[in-house]
């Protein structure tokens, strides 16, 4: 036992002792004739505080080069003042001119196309994505007339080990297609819908940039209710196993097929490799769902979910269930369901809201798991737990 929990210790602080060496992991390239050194993503589920430090500091040490953090607005209604406080914020900690605005707007998108912007970006050590609408950031890196040069210039330079960030909007860009909009009631109602406006109904993908594809993520996650539109939306995907929803004020850190959490709350991870999908409906069955707090890792190509060795089970109580009445797409509810359920003795957990008929089960091998103290919402402080076994499907009885 206490070689397992040395190993799984080594295994969470690999990826923060490399950085600190100024290493990186190797990630081969998708055409399998060369190897490159992809550069971290530190993927942002919205709503940063300024005091999160250690998530800015995972932006920082996944620097590449001796150029500038280069912070880009696009996607910002006031992108100006949004760049500026981004950058004042990486100045704070890494000292002045760490970081560098870039003004890309949909305002000027041909600036995006200009050998100047190209060859600015092409300087930068990494990027940093603000908040606000992710189809702004495609519009003017990927518009219809084809790919600019500031994209491309992104991508190589990812390719090459700089670091790329986002939060909330500059999350969800992060794979291509991305989560353009969308309710859960409403995708399980509706499933896919494609580039449309954002009326509630269905889950809207869009195309976005792609640095992730070993995933499917969303953002603002469990503040939001949003795990209904994750789940149909990685169901409804071929070529994608995993489902990350991440939480406000916390980060995935991605370094090759390696992730792991950092940040107040927690990601919700879904495994659908062995899931089957609902015939008559956008749900499906034998989906596995962990949730990760913070020091909580994953392995993004064999799916094995790794707990920090140096928290605590959680303690069990004697009484049985007792929020079945519970809106699962309210705001945090989920997160309260999943503590109060991992502290009960129950096993099975029905609902039946939207429609749809709702099925929780403990998995073989479920524990949970947390350091002393309080994290989000009354949570416990980097609350794990999983596997669950989750079934989603149309209700009969409704």
């Amino acid at each position: 036992m206490a070689l397992r929990i040395c190993m799984l210790s080594l295994w969470l602080l690999a990826p923060i002792l490399l950085s600190a060496c100024g290493g990186d992991w190797s990630r081969e390239a998708p055409s399998g004739e060369e190897t490159l050194r992809y550069g971290d993503l530190v993927i942002i589920g919205g709503g940063l505080r300024a005091d999160n430090a250690a998530v800015y500091q995972a932006i920082l040490e996944g620097r590449s080069g001796d150029g500038p953090l280069c912070v880009i607005p696009t996607a910002s209604a006031e992108p100006e003042s949004s760049m500026e406080s981004a950058v004042s914020r990486f100045d704070a900690l890494g000292g002045p001119e760490t970081a560098l605005g870039v003004l890309l707007t949909v305002d000027n998108p041909e600036d995006a196309f200009l050998q100047e912007v190209e060859d600015q970006l092409r300087a930068c050590s990494g990027f940093f994505f603000t908040g606000g609408v992710q189809t702004r950031i495609v519009q003017v890196f990927r518009p219809e007339a084809g790919d600019s040069p500031a994209f491309h210039a992104l991508r190589e330079r990812h390719r090459a080990g700089a670091v790329v960030s986002g939060s909330s909007a500059g999350a969800a860009i992060m794979t291509d297609p991305m989560t353009g909009g969308g309710s859960s009631a409403g995708a399980l109602q509706d499933g896919i819908r494609w580039g449309e406006e954002d009326d509630g109904q269905g889950v809207i993908l869009e195309k976005g940039l792609g640095f992730l594809d070993r995933a499917f993520v969303d953002q603002h996650f469990l503040a939001r209710g949003r795990w209904g539109r994750l789940l149909v939306a990685v169901l409804a995907m071929d070529d994608r196993d995993f489902g990350m929803g991440i939480d406000e004020n916390t980060a995935l850190v991605v370094r090759g097929d390696s992730a792991w959490v950092l940040g107040e709350s927690g990601v919700l991870f879904f495994d659908v490799r062995g899931a089957s999908r609902e015939e008559e409906g956008h749900g499906g069955s034998n989906v596995l769902l962990y949730l990760l707090g913070s020091g909580d890792g994953v392995d993004l190509k064999s799916g094995s979910v790794h707990p920090n060795a140096t928290k605590a089970p959680l303690a069990r109580t004697e009484e049985g269930f007792q929020g079945r009445e519970m809106d699962l797409f309210d705001r945090w509810t989920l997160l309260h369901f999943l503590h109060e359920a991992a502290t009960v003795p129950d096993s099975l957990f029905t609902f039946r809201q939207d429609g749809h008929l709702m099925e929780f089960r403990k998995g073989p091998g479920f524990e949970a798991r947390a350091w002393e103290g309080e994290g989000v919402e009354g949570s416990p402080r980097g609350f794990f737990m999983g596997p669950m076994v989750l079934s989603v499907r149309r209700d009969g009885a409704s």
